[in-house]
């Protein structure tokens, strides 16, 4: 006969078993993209930091105004008035920043493990933080009408953390434990909350009792997520690897090893979530990703990229080294950006707006499902790629280029750290490293590849082990005018396309830019020119949708297989190119 004890926990565990049978809504398919239950694509757009609402963009009562005016964030006041954190937002301020953002096409927002910008966050020595878990819960919540998902990072940074951060202790960890609690804590727990200790940040990451209270409260938090289905992703940290000032070199491989328990730990816990792990923003001129996605065990890898330090020069946009550095990525492992901005900088805003939409589509055309930013600018650009993305069938799938560079020899002379004057063994380097690695003639010569790529409109891939492909030098001096183009631009734009592996589809953005520098910041600015798009598809018929995604303007006809498009003589708009065979449906 089973004891009421043991049936009450026989349903707490069937429960959460059901629980976790719901989560992992969102899958990694085998083609990179991410994928809901029903097969479907799910296009992770939006980002931003999700933990604060912009003031400007709400309407609040002169109460509710009131109400909040303490707990104004003065440090983000990029627009003049400030932000709110969710933990000081009602569940209506939500709503209203979530119904805006879906009506933008955003999908995906991207959550701290911490309220107010501080160390209130959700690992309190072992425990989840109930507050904050509940803030987020309402978070969740009222997303979830709106289709929103949240990439959650699960671990705050390990300076907030209350194993490193001195005052964390006293002010926000012992206040939340009850007297019961405080007499069953582990031993782990209890060197910290007892005993008084606290570790350095490189610490952080050998110290078997930090790691012992972090598995104690990821079990918590997994139960958490298991029943939060608006959770698509979990994050280990942001920024993994840097301090604010320095890379930290010194302890990379045993940070990565620490990587490896806390994933093992959340799969044991709960096996179809996927976990990611983010770099600071250098895009691919700091760490080496693919040796921490390897070494780590994630499902898939989160970049950042910030305007100034990523490698762009008077050759190359920041848009266009945004979108090479994520071909580079994707050829070893499936990533999408997580942070992305042209931030403090003194372009103007209006010429930030092409910046951001170029980085948006020249990614997705590269095959990522998944494009987020740093800041609440421009969400509107989400509007057309999350509407066309939707659109497409349901088995799309990008069929990778059938040019592949081989640059396997190149990045690894790049990213051999050695190379460079301001690397030494044992010692952490700052900003110095990464202008070092920006300028460097190998990562540049694989950029100068790309803008080749985008000059043309041949699409490439990059491969990294260099078996059977051509080589970056045989690629420079390939005749691509003899390449077969389905999509070709013609009068000076620049243009990338994707193909569906699937069906007689073909997916293109175009856009004409020059170079112009703004401090630091190398930024494509819109130039005129005639353009003309000529199809050169398979014999048959075609719906043809040509976006003016400057004018928001869409045209469809019925084409041929060799049609032409006499678009204009002289224009400086941006455009998406959709054809699709007759029998393939695309509900715009």
């Amino acid at each position: 006969m089973v004891s009421r004890r043991g049936f009450i926990g026989s349903l707490a565990a069937h429960r959460l078993a059901s629980a976790a049978a719901g989560a992992g809504e969102v899958r990694l398919a085998r083609d990179g993209t991410l994928r809901l239950r029903n097969g479907r694509l799910f296009c992770a757009l939006g980002g931003f930091h999700a933990n604060v609402l912009p003031l400007s963009r709400l309407k609040l009562s002169g109460e509710e105004m009131e109400r909040v005016r303490p707990y104004v964030w003065s440090a983000q006041k990029t627009d003049g008035q400030g932000h709110v954190d969710l933990w000081d937002a009602s569940d209506q301020m939500m709503d209203q920043w979530f119904r805006q953002l879906a009506a933008d096409g955003v999908t995906a927002l991207r959550l701290f493990a911490r309220a107010r910008v501080g160390n209130d966050v959700l690992d309190l020595c072992g425990k989840l933080n109930p507050e904050l878990r509940q803030v987020f819960h309402r978070a969740y919540a009222v997303a979830r009408p709106y289709g929103i998902r949240f990439l959650q990072q699960i671990l705050p940074e390990p300076g907030s953390s209350c194993y490193v951060s001195r005052g964390s202790i006293e002010r926000r960890v012992l206040p939340r434990y009850s007297a019961s609690e405080l007499e069953t804590l582990t031993p782990a727990q209890a060197r910290f909350l007892k005993d008084g200790k606290r570790v350095t940040l490189q610490e952080s990451f050998t110290d078997p009792d930090v790691l012992a209270c972090q598995k104690l409260y990821l079990e918590q938090a997994m139960d958490w997520i298991a029943t939060e289905p608006q959770v698509f992703a979990v994050e280990i940290y942001n920024e993994q690897g840097w301090n604010g000032r320095q890379y930290q070199f010194p302890v990379e491989d045993a940070e990565i090893r620490w990587s490896k328990e806390i994933v093992d730990t959340i799969r044991r816990r709960l096996p179809r979530m996927l976990v990611t792990l983010s770099h600071p923003g250098f895009g691919i001129t700091g760490y080496d990703p693919f040796k921490w996605v390897r070494g780590a065990g994630v499902d898939f890898y989160s970049p950042h990229a910030y305007a100034g330090i990523s490698g762009e020069s008077a050759a190359i946009d920041f848009a266009a080294v945004t979108a090479a550095s994520s071909l580079i990525m994707n050829a070893g492992l499936p990533s999408f950006y997580g942070e992305w901005g042209v931030f403090n900088s003194p372009v103007p805003l209006e010429l930030k707006r092409f910046s951001h939409r170029d980085a948006l589509w020249l990614c997705l055309m590269n095959g990522e499902t998944g494009f987020m930013q740093w800041t609440n600018e421009f969400p509107e650009e989400f509007r057309w790629p999350s509407r066309i993305m939707r659109a497409l069938p349901a088995d799309f799938s990008p069929a990778p280029p059938e040019l592949a560079v081989g640059i396997g020899e190149t990045y690894r002379r790049f990213q051999d750290n050695t190379r460079y004057a301001a690397f030494a063994p044992g010692e952490f380097p700052g900003f110095e490293l990464n202008r070092e690695k920006q300028r460097d003639e190998n990562i540049q010569r694989i950029f100068a590849a790309y803008q080749r790529s985008l000059d043309t409109g041949v699409p490439i891939r990059f491969d990294v082990n260099g078996k059977g492909r051509i080589s970056l030098p045989d690629f420079a001096g390939l005749d691509l005018s003899r390449r077969a183009r389905p999509i070709q631009a013609v009068g000076g734009y620049q243009a990338r396309y994707l193909k569906d592996a699937h069906n007689p589809l073909w997916l293109a953005y175009l856009r004409k830019r020059k170079v112009q520098a703004f401090g630091s910041h190398y930024v494509g600015v819109p130039e005129p020119a005639p353009l003309e798009i000529r199809l050169r598809l398979p014999a048959g018929r075609y719906t043809a949708r040509l976006l003016n995604l400057s004018a928001g303007k869409l045209e469809t006809s019925s084409v041929d297989a060799n049609h032409a498009f006499k678009v204009s003589p002289n224009t400086s708009s941006d455009y998406v190119v959709l054809i699709s065979g007759s029998r393939v449906r695309i509900d715009l």
